[in-house]
């Protein structure tokens, strides 16, 4: 069974209570929730049978279009699915491939998609020394000496929201051109910082996918879209493994608003700033380790004499509160890491409020 955050609705059934009831800091959804304009066109479209009778445009070009002006790539360079995880079977298939590099830890879905298509998965361990960030020079040898076929990176990282520059990034592209390997870059959190995107590169340059999400940051995982980035021929053959109506209509849409809601965009960038860095300063006057995060989530660790994570998250629960037990990340030591999503100042007051009475009864 897959283990990710997000999952409500056993939760509720378990507890006999309505998913709305529950307080979720496991998934790292933008708590802004959609856009006002693109709640509108939802509507307007839940509303209209007439509409409702319609195929969806295969193409997603309305979609297509409103994401090519955000990122300044053109249209032809852009594959939309039914959400980013669902573009990395067909991104693989693309480029036929014996080897993959995969720093870890890392996004589960990365070892069963290998695992799909008969790839072996070759672990990069991360040093939490280090809080998880990629050693570039490290990477780069590994590379040059490694025969992968493709080489997984994630910006920000997953589960610790650490960075690296687009420069830094580069550096592994050239290292992975040299050797002619694909790189496989999720950006599913990207949004928060656009600055270190290469969504551009990837349009232009063979032998790089980016690969980014749409659900997370306006705040709809419901709708399952996402969208990815490579260079026009690459995506036509990316194109060409996804099912003819990759998504609905009422989701490309509604999307399509989402994306040039230029307000919204600002105030969630501005409000995520200023409520992890809270965040971060609460959870460490409780004595728990935070690892530095560019995203809209924190990875903290937790201290000798506490609760496993497993024991902690099971409590919280009770409380109505979920919270990421990274138990499934491979590459953590079990039992210690926790994952929180950066939500409203209220919410996120209530969840340390909640993990304070918790820890002090332990």
């Amino acid at each position: 069974m897959r283990m990710h955050g997000g999952d409500v609705w056993q939760v509720a059934e378990e507890l006999g209570i309505e998913a709305s009831e529950l307080l979720d800091f496991s998934a790292n959804i933008n708590p802004r929730g959609l856009p006002p304009r693109a709640a509108e066109t939802l509507a307007h479209y839940a509303a209209n049978t007439r509409l409702l009778s319609m195929y969806p445009d295969p193409s997603a070009r309305r979609l297509r279009m409103a994401l090519g002006r955000k990122v300044g790539v053109p249209s032809e360079a852009i594959v939309v699915g039914p959400g980013a995880e669902a573009l990395l079977n067909p991104a693989l298939r693309s480029n036929p491939a014996q080897r993959a590099m995969v720093p870890i830890p890392a996004f589960s879905e990365y070892r069963r998609v290998c695992a799909q298509e008969r790839i072996e998965f070759v672990p990069f361990l991360l040093d939490r020394a280090k809080c998880f960030r990629l050693p570039v020079d490290d990477v780069c040898r590994s590379i040059a000496g490694g025969q992968f076929e493709v080489i997984f990176l994630n910006n920000p990282h997953n589960p610790s929201g650490a960075l690296l520059d687009a420069s830094e990034v580069r550096r592994i592209l050239d290292a992975a051109r040299a050797t002619r390997a694909m790189v496989l870059l999720d950006e599913a959190f990207i949004d928060y910082v656009p600055q270190a995107t290469l969504a551009i590169d990837a349009a232009a340059r063979p032998g790089l996918v980016v690969i980014r999400s749409l659900t997370k940051f306006y705040g709809c995982p419901a709708l399952r879209a996402g969208y990815l980035i490579a260079h026009p021929d690459t995506a036509r053959r990316i194109a060409s493994f996804l099912p003819a109506w990759p998504i609905t209509q009422l989701a490309i849409d509604a999307f399509a608003e989402a994306v040039e809601d230029r307000e919204y965009t600002e105030v969630t960038l501005r409000d995520n700033t200023m409520e992890r860095e809270a965040l971060t300063q609460l959870l460490q006057g409780l004595g728990l380790l935070v690892f530095p995060s560019a995203a809209n989530y924190l990875l903290f660790e937790l201290t000798p004499g506490m609760s496993t994570a497993s024991e902690l998250c099971s409590r919280m629960i009770r409380r109505r509160i979920l919270v990421r037990n990274c138990d499934s990340y491979e590459g953590l030591a079990p039992g210690r890491y926790v994952r929180v999503a950066v939500r409203s100042a209220s919410e996120n007051l209530r969840l340390i409020q909640a993990l304070s009475e918790e820890l002090e009864e332990r």
